[in-house]
């Protein structure tokens, strides 16, 4: 299903390559020669190196993941959720606000045994944590400039922050809301599928209403699970956090494998991607593309110009954006003869 209908994402796939292509002549366009000079002189030791922690990145997400699966199934083997992980890049990559992962991570894991409503819970459970951990390290990278001064003052791009500060933090929220009381939540949320439903072109409105009340169920059973698992919670978010690390600091190995040694330091590093997420976190494209590369350049201009800015984002966006995609696309074929 999942592995072969390739169809309903065709149009994400042409929009991401022509945003890429106007991007990419956006980036080249004023210093193509010295650019390319940088890409092909880069050191790719340093290059390998931002890859393997691009990979142990995606490991300590994995084992957030796997502290919930391992309660529903012992059995299940830590590479089949690393796997899982790899493989959700790609459709995580080609779908708007990264929704095309989760999905897909449910029916490979009821093709493993897993039922639906377990699925369901356990990718609920690392959503919050990973969206707890995402806020804690925007706010360290607000609360860190405001008080080390390692980007200037920006009207624009404080705003732009802000609204992402402010997205993500509503985001969670409204999960503890929906989470907390039940029967109060129901009654607000019965108001509001209502009026939904009230709209005459919605078919089907008696099995839509059933999936949004089981959806409110599934956000009570996580707060459940997080009052009574709290060492699990502790132990999710924590993976989280270093997983989120580890990509925050990968543009440092990304100035060392063009040459620049003391442009940048991991502090600032973190400061900077901490920044660059939060604008990235709204961006309604795949992969947030032409978001991230703004703020990308915008915040790292204040430790390089000029063609070896536009050689580091090209090279930190393939590590972090575009070998993901391919090394999921590839994983697809071991995932397919998994489920077979």
């Amino acid at each position: 299903m999942y592995v072969n209908n390739m169809k309903k994402y065709r149009l994400n796939i042409i929009i991401l390559i022509i945003i890429t292509i106007f991007i990419m002549y956006l980036v080249l366009k004023d210093e193509f020669n010295e650019t390319i000079t940088y890409l092909r002189n880069v050191n790719l030791l340093w290059i390998f190196i931002a890859i393997l922690i691009l990979l142990v990145h995606i490991l300590f997400q994995a084992l957030s993941i796997h502290s919930f699966i391992r309660e529903i199934d012992p059995k299940y083997k830590f590479i089949s959720t690393y796997m899982l992980m790899i493989s959700a890049l790609f459709f995580n990559g080609i779908t708007p606000f990264s929704s095309g992962g989760q999905p897909f991570q449910m029916y490979i894991l009821k093709k493993q045994g897993i039922k639906l409503t377990d699925s369901g819970n356990v990718l609920l459970h690392n959503f919050f944590t990973f969206q707890l951990s995402l806020i804690i390290m925007g706010t360290f990278s607000i609360v860190m400039n405001y008080f080390f001064g390692i980007l200037p003052d920006d009207n624009i791009l404080k705003k732009i922050v802000l609204v992402g500060y402010v997205i993500n933090v509503a985001v969670l929220f409204v999960i503890v809301f929906l989470s907390t009381a039940k029967k109060t939540n129901t009654a607000v949320f019965n108001k509001i599928v209502d009026f939904v439903l009230s709209f005459r072109f919605i078919k089907n409105k008696e099995s839509l209403k059933k999936k949004a009340h089981s959806k409110i169920d599934d956000f009570y059973n996580s707060a459940v699970y997080f009052k009574n698992n709290k060492k699990n919670l502790c132990k999710s978010l924590l993976f989280n956090l270093i997983s989120l690390i580890l990509l925050y600091i990968i543009p440092v190995f990304i100035f060392y494998s063009i040459g620049e040694y003391d442009s940048i330091t991991i502090f600032e590093s973190i400061v900077c991607l901490g920044y660059t997420y939060l604008i990235g976190s709204f961006v309604p494209i795949p992969g947030a593309t032409g978001g991230l590369e703004y703020a990308f350049i915008e915040f790292f201009q204040n430790f390089t110009v000029g063609a070896s800015l536009s050689a580091i984002m090209i090279l930190w966006r393939f590590v972090t954006y575009y070998f993901g995609m391919i090394l999921g696309a590839s994983s697809l074929f071991y995932l397919k003869k998994e489920v077979e």
